[in-house]
């Protein structure tokens, strides 16, 4: 879709399985499987939702999902699917890898960042985007670099130290016009340095990633939060923002775990209205 003068295509970059209770936290699972019925295992679909956006002759990749790095065992473990998703997307819309200008991801977990870089046909690792500024918030990659021991599953430092060592990285301070019309907004809540990726064509013409604030459409209601929520008052105090505002001003909100309907707008009255022209290629 036109918003303004970016050209946004969604992109769905492959996804996983995870546990529902790591999806929906203390939320009940007779509540949540009514609206996301589990396998056998208890395992949800989700998927890893972003876009891929042209802007005055500069290519911008938002989320880059899980990446194909993981190996064999692990990748049948989590469930993954169509881990050639982000490429696969680049191909259809006619952009080579070292065509892409920006990169921005909400935070640095391995199904948002793993596809920053990949593994070459002598299995080392190499930058998915060798010539693309890659915008991290400073607490996260700090974060990133030294977790705790809870959060320490969450991230691969294959995913994103090659990056820094490239000198591709852009570290932010909080909120940030990274180019006109791309604001980064920190948020915390999730992880230290979670961050909204914002596309404006003005104040009441905008798109939002929403990242892991909103993963999926049972996480518009405001207490339904992720297990791995670092921070859950945060979390619920930034979302309770951003949707008064989604709602507002009607923009259009990506929700970067959703598998059936990513996209859409969040309507007064609490509902959500798929937007049905945006099509993944």
């Amino acid at each position: 879709m036109q918003l303004g003068d970016f050209e946004i295509h969604l992109l769905v970059a492959g996804g996983w399985r995870p546990d529902g209770g790591t999806m929906y936290g203390v939320v009940p699972k007779v509540l949540w499987e009514r609206q996301k019925p589990p396998n056998e295992r208890n395992q949800v679909t989700a998927a890893c939702v972003g876009a891929i956006v042209r802007h005055h002759g500069r290519v911008i990749v938002c989320e880059t999902g899980i990446g194909t790095k993981l190996d064999e065992k692990r990748a049948q473990r989590d469930g993954v699917w169509e881990p050639e998703g982000l490429l696969t997307g680049l191909r259809r819309l006619g952009v080579r890898p070292n065509e892409v200008d920006i990169v921005v991801s909400t935070h640095l977990h391995w199904d948002h960042a793993g596809g920053f870089t990949r593994r070459g046909p002598g299995g080392q690792l190499e930058l998915t985007f060798p010539k693309a500024k890659h915008f991290v918030q400073r607490v996260e990659w700090d974060f990133a670099l030294a977790p705790d021991v809870r959060s320490r599953s969450g991230y691969i430092a294959d995913d994103f130290t090659p990056v820094a060592d490239a000198g591709l990285i852009e570290f932010l301070e909080g909120e940030a016009e990274v180019t006109p019309g791309l604001t980064l907004r920190l948020t915390g809540g999730h992880t230290p340095g979670h961050q909204l990726v914002m596309f404006h064509a003005s104040d009441d013409l905008a798109c939002v990633v929403t990242g892991d604030l909103v993963g999926t459409v049972p996480h518009l209601r405001v207490p339904w939060t992720m297990a791995a929520d670092l921070d859950v008052l945060r979390v619920l105090e930034e979302k309770t923002k951003l949707l008064e505002e989604a709602s507002r001003h009607r923009w259009l909100l990506v929700l970067s775990h959703e598998n059936e309907q990513p996209a859409g707008y969040l309507e007064p009255d609490g509902s959500w209205t798929p937007e049905r022209d945006l099509i993944a290629p």
